[in-house]
């Protein structure tokens, strides 16, 4: 799917010929587009096709390539975004991803770009002053994509904290591996989102050092506060990941301590149930046995076993065994 919203105006189209006109800004949203798409694309840009069909390889690694010798110049980031709880995995990706690819073309006016999924920026930033105004719009919506993708992590990371909070306070009451299987899957989604921000963070170094930003010292300094704020997040990240790798065995071990108190209880209750089980199994026998003729001796039976129970049922309390 393709959308070419026309900056200038703000109107939407989804075709090359109303979309795409000269000299106007552009950005153009590709959404799992197809091979015939693509091709339009490159022939549209004259965008290298092996950068075009490297976009949609889930194992892009983010980086920033810049080619000023291609015909017309462009610049090619590549990030990798939250895929989220409604991504729907398709046949090319068979699990589900915790980040996915999008690329980034800045073609002169234009701005293209390619993902597996919905993810628009949504306008988040507000122009500072009169110089943003001046500043080529594809630049700003790049920005505000940007800062989407900043805020698409901050959410990220929070739902791993709630998660973490959560297993934490059901952990020690658990005595199944599961909690355990849902400890390591929070580490391993953990740690997928640390390699993308580490990755991100990097290329968001290395756009700034792009012509369209060192001539534009205030949008440089978007663009920094910008990597700033993925780095604190990939900080933040990384302490999550620390406490939760630390946590796993101290997990183990409050899983093993529970099954093994719940084996003791267990133990504890056989015992005190043995006892008027050995005096009922005794009395069941088909023999002479003493009060056998006796109206009360059930009644006498049942008493003595209490009697007997009270202090095994006191001195196993004592040490804690129930």
């Amino acid at each position: 799917m393709i959308e070419i919203k026309n900056l200038e105006t703000g109107l939407t189209y989804s075709d090359f010929i109303s979309g795409i006109l000269p000299n106007i800004p552009t950005w153009m949203i590709c959404t799992n587009p197809s091979h015939e798409e693509l091709k339009a694309i490159q022939n549209t840009y004259q965008i290298p096709w092996e950068d075009i069909e490297d976009s949609l390889d889930v194992d892009e690694r983010p980086r920033v390539e810049l080619e000023p010798e291609n015909d017309p110049p462009f610049i090619k980031l590549v990030l990798r975004v939250p895929s989220g709880e409604s991504f729907e995995p398709t046949e090319e990706i068979l699990a589900r991803e915790t980040t996915l690819p999008a690329t980034i073309f800045i073609s002169g006016d234009h701005l293209i770009t390619i993902q597996h999924q919905q993810f628009e920026a949504k306008r988040i930033r507000k122009p500072i002053g009169s110089r943003r105004k001046r500043s080529k719009p594809t630049i700003l919506v790049l920005l505000d994509w940007l800062e989407s993708v900043v805020k698409a992590y901050e959410l990220s990371v929070d739902i791993i904290d709630q998660e973490l909070k959560v297993l934490e306070k059901k952990i020690f009451k658990s005595v199944k591996s599961r909690s355990i299987e849902k400890v390591f899957a929070l580490s391993r989604e953990s740690t997928y989102l640390d390699a993308a921000l580490r990755g991100n963070v990097r290329a968001f170094y290395q756009l700034q050092k792009a012509p369209e930003f060192q001539e534009k010292p205030e949008l440089l300094d978007d663009l920094e506060d910008l990597s700033i704020d993925l780095q604190q997040q990939a900080d933040l990240l990384r302490i999550y990941r620390d406490l939760i790798e630390s946590s796993l065995d101290a997990f183990a071990s409050v899983i093993s301590n529970n099954q093994n108190d719940l084996i003791k209880v267990l133990a504890s209750i056989s015992l005190i149930v043995s006892v008027p089980t050995l005096i009922a199994s005794l009395y069941g026998m088909n023999v002479d046995l003493p009060f056998g003729q006796d109206p009360f001796a059930f009644w006498f039976i049942l008493i003595f076993s209490a009697v007997l129970i009270i202090p095994i049922w006191y001195f196993l309390h004592k040490i804690e065994l129930i």
